[in-house]
């Protein structure tokens, strides 16, 4: 008897030694982090969408994880992509805005995910003042319109140094190059760390040839607010510069006909630096269309709430087909990994900088923190990990996905970063006193004649301090107002909930050390 409980604890150990060897002996997982800009979640399927399909982007959330509520420190493309790099808010990592100098020398993800024996890469959109250096092993990244870069024949700014142009659609040429650098990396034994960032579907939006009449014939469903008239909250919602309706003809691809136009101007600009098949393929698609317009104008059809009307399907249909070729690249990349049996031991990434307006409030851009532009996808799938059709309900923030990618790769979170690795959410557990507010600041003030501003988020409530250039406040009960119609600031009934979320609001600004001086 005593002999068989020896055998059995003897197998035992073995049985736990052999785990463990197993997994300190696993290969460490591939990274694939695919960024787009300005995607919002009611244009993804998985999150609900039901204006277009993203078969593909879906299939990262039906395989793994759909986080049902990630948000953005500072909807802004700039401050998005050093919170991202850094895991920092931006008042530490010194990307307040757009057009804030980046410190490269600062602790950044990547970098240590080389030093651990990563290959990394980034190709495609980078959009901050001050190239990368050694942030990546490898890096091409998007030049012109400042720092943009173009839809059509983009140009990149390579890590040697070097400028090239290449001939096709951007979204499909940096998919490209990505899957270029991962066929060299298949090669080797090291594991890797891709950033594949899309400048689409940002403005100005031209989607491929492919996708141009994608949406032809069809009326794309309007936003309950999209004639929002700004009652109810702070004045600053009435005076800003983001209205839909007040976006000019050549943003919308309302053009002259062919041979009509000169291609150095700035409405032109894009067709002048097409080839001659893409630029007839552009007139093929839209230059009917855009003599219906003038005729309808001419006519006097086309005028108050129908010409509103008509922007915005005109712009949401643009919007949809830029999306779309987004979707089939992410196809592209997950199929290769099948192909190259990494799907299983790849943590594959979707996101965006930040969410956008699509009409809603009659806006078309971000930077509020209303729930449209604050809300970012965020879909992740590890099948050595995570769980199919997984669905994670806690509040997650840009300021997690480095330390997140830290811990995927084994690598020491340093002290300095401000989130936290969602790891143990992926594995399906609840990690102890996970966060129960966010907190947002958004600084560019002036910009689209918007103030500056901070807030706090609960699961319920929504309070914001617009300090400058005056102070006003918005308090909203999401649960009663999803739309965010009616702030219930000066409501008495409230008047518990405000204080305790302005309290709240301090506490975070101690716990992340924001400075008193909000420029700093």
């Amino acid at each position: 008897m005593q002999r068989r409980c020896h055998r059995v604890t003897w197998f035992l150990v073995f049985c736990i030694v052999g785990s463990l060897w197993n997994s300190l002996s696993a290969a460490p997982p591939n990274i694939v982090f695919i960024f787009s800009d300005d995607h919002a979640l009611r244009a993804l399927g998985a999150y609900g969408s039901g204006l277009n399909k993203t078969p593909h982007i879906d299939r990262i959330a039906r395989e793994g994880a759909l986080f049902a509520r990630s948000y953005c420190t500072n909807s802004i493309c700039c401050p998005s992509r050093a919170t991202i790099l850094t895991g920092k808010h931006s008042h530490k990592n010194g990307v307040l805005r757009n057009g804030s100098q980046w410190n490269g020398d600062q602790f950044v993800f990547s970098r240590a995910l080389s030093a651990a024996g990563y290959a990394t890469a980034l190709f495609g959109k980078w959009h901050m003042r001050g190239w990368p250096t050694d942030e990546f092993d490898e890096w091409q990244v998007l030049e012109g319109a400042g720092g943009q870069g173009h839809y059509y024949n983009p140009e990149f700014l390579c890590s040697g140094g070097q400028q090239r142009q290449v001939e096709g659609y951007s979204t499909d040429v940096i998919t490209d190059v990505s899957i270029d650098w991962m066929d060299k990396q298949s090669q080797q034994k090291q594991p890797f760390l891709l950033m594949c960032q899309y400048k689409s579907p940002h403005i100005h939006r031209i989607p491929p040839p492919r996708h141009m009449n994608m949406f032809d014939g069809q009326r794309v469903a309007e936003p309950e607010t999209l004639f929002d008239t700004y009652e109810g909250r702070s004045s600053y919602a009435k005076k800003c510069w983001m209205r839909l309706f007040g976006m000019s003809e050549h943003v919308l691809n309302i053009t002259p006909p062919q041979g009509e136009y000169d291609g150095g101007k700035r409405p032109y600009q894009f067709l002048g630096r097409m080839t001659q098949s893409q630029r007839v393929a552009f007139h093929q698609a839209y230059d009917s269309e855009n003599e219906d317009y003038r005729r309808l104008l001419a006519e006097g059809s086309l005028k108050g709430r129908s010409l509103d009307r008509y922007k915005y399907q005109r712009f949401m249909k643009d919007y949809l087909g830029c999306v779309a070729a987004i979707d089939d690249n992410v196809g592209r990349i997950l199929d290769w990994l099948d192909s190259h049996d990494l799907a299983e031991n790849t943590l594959v990434i979707y996101s965006s900088d930040q969410g956008f307006f699509t009409g809603e409030h009659g806006w078309n851009d971000k930077r509020w923190m209303y729930e449209q532009s604050l809300s970012m996808p965020l879909l992740m799938r590890w099948p050595a990990v995570i769980k199919p059709g997984t669905r994670i309900n806690q509040m997650v923030q840009n300021i997690d996905y480095a330390p997140t990618f830290l811990d995927v790769a084994g690598v020491a979170v340093p002290d300095e970063v401000q989130g936290r690795s969602l790891v143990p959410l992926l594995r399906g557990q609840s990690p102890p006193a996970w966060r129960r507010e966010i907190y947002y600041h958004y600084y560019m003030d002036k910009a689209y004649n918007l103030p500056r501003f901070e807030g706090v988020r609960t699961d319920r409530y929504k309070l914001i301090s617009y300090y400058k250039p005056s102070q006003e406040w918005e308090l909203f009960d999401l649960e009663k107002d999803p739309d965010e119609l009616q702030s219930v600031y000066d409501d008495p009934d409230y008047g518990s909930v405000r204080e305790r979320l302005q309290g709240k609001l301090a506490e975070l600004r101690t716990e992340y050390d924001v400075p008193k001086n909000s420029d700093e």
